[in-house]
């Protein structure tokens, strides 16, 4: 069982996934806060920066790699739909950003959809959402439940 996580429509994308999916692409804007400590501190000021910048573009597979503790939301999209490799991340270091939030944009023969979800950095670690540990939480009591919704 992989818990969704920080983002909602992991279920319609693997879904979609069963028909044939043509792009996914996810984006992630946080606040500057949450990047730091990672490689986007070689590529802005997060300190003095007045508006986004984005610090990545490319595959989920290189993004986990490169931001593992940020990039964690990529991968799951990736799992879920078209993998690693086909899943196009971008992430953005945004002072405008009020909170983590989380696009999936995705096209296939049973449709498209796009989802946005803005969630409050976690108070122990602002790089990862609240939540993302309530989606565990979940997860784990579906395990003992009848019916899993």
């Amino acid at each position: 069982v992989l818990p969704a996580g920080a983002i909602g429509g992991i279920d319609a994308l693997a879904a979609m996934r069963l028909s044939g999916l043509t792009s996914v692409r996810y984006r992630s804007r946080k606040p500057p806060l949450a990047w730091r400590g990672s490689p986007a501190e070689r590529v802005v000021d997060l300190g003095t920066l007045a508006k986004p910048a984005v610090l990545y573009t490319g595959s989920a597979g290189e993004a986990a790699l490169l931001y593992p503790q940020n990039a964690n939301v990529a991968a799951a999209v990736a799992l879920a739909g078209l993998g690693f490799e086909a899943t196009q991340v971008e992430l953005v270091a945004d002072p405008g950003a009020a909170g983590n939030i989380h696009e999936i944009e995705a096209e296939g023969a049973a449709g498209r959809f796009a989802i946005a979800l803005q969630g409050k950095p976690s108070r122990t670690n602002p790089k990862t959402s609240a939540l993302a540990a309530l989606s565990v939480a979940r997860a784990l009591l579906n395990g003992d439940a009848v019916m899993v919704i």
